[in-house]
């Protein structure tokens, strides 16, 4: 679909009240058209909409008058430099973007590239579980003894039955 044709579609949508359909259709035109900071902007209004101030931070990451607490918060949603600029998604030429932003791609770029950039690559529920103090074996281990209450549970109940059903 081409991007003006799309971009009426994403207008249509946000007057009807339909802001997820809005958003995949703005995602969608980044993924295809990544050099186009209007198409990002446009994204980063629509997020800012919803107060969801990481991902306006996200798409407003290359603008030259980007908010420093939606940038802040986007950081701290992406915590290492490498998950930073894969969800930036930058593909265009740095001559593209302002002064400013292209300084800010640039530090992004570099601490992408540091060898001291200690990507966290564990999932957000691994972290949380490790911080309660769990560990997967635990809760597996936790699972297989629900499992067997639960089924021992179950033949209790239907001995009862049958016991119940002799008398």
């Amino acid at each position: 679909m081409p991007l003006d044709l799309t971009l009426q579609r994403v207008d249509d949508d946000l007057a009807q009240g339909r802001v997820l359909p809005a958003i995949q259709r703005l995602r969608s035109l980044v993924r295809t058209y990544p050099d186009r900071l209007d198409v990002r902007a446009r994204l980063a209004v629509v997020y800012r909409s919803q107060h969801e101030i990481a991902q306006a931070g996200r798409w407003s990451f290359l603008a030259e008058d980007a908010d420093a607490t939606e940038i802040a918060a986007f950081e701290r949603a992406f915590r290492s430099p490498r998950g930073r600029l894969a969800a930036v998604a930058w593909s265009g030429n740095t001559d593209a973007l302002g002064p400013v932003a292209s300084a800010r791609l640039a530090r992004l770029q570099e601490g992408a590239r540091s060898p001291d950039d200690a990507v966290d690559e564990r999932t957000r529920s691994e972290r949380v579980l490790e911080r309660a103090g769990c560990t997967a074996a635990g809760l597996v281990a936790g699972a297989i003894a629900l499992l067997a209450i639960l089924g021992l549970g179950a033949l209790v109940v239907q001995g009862v039955r049958v016991v119940a059903g002799w008398f």
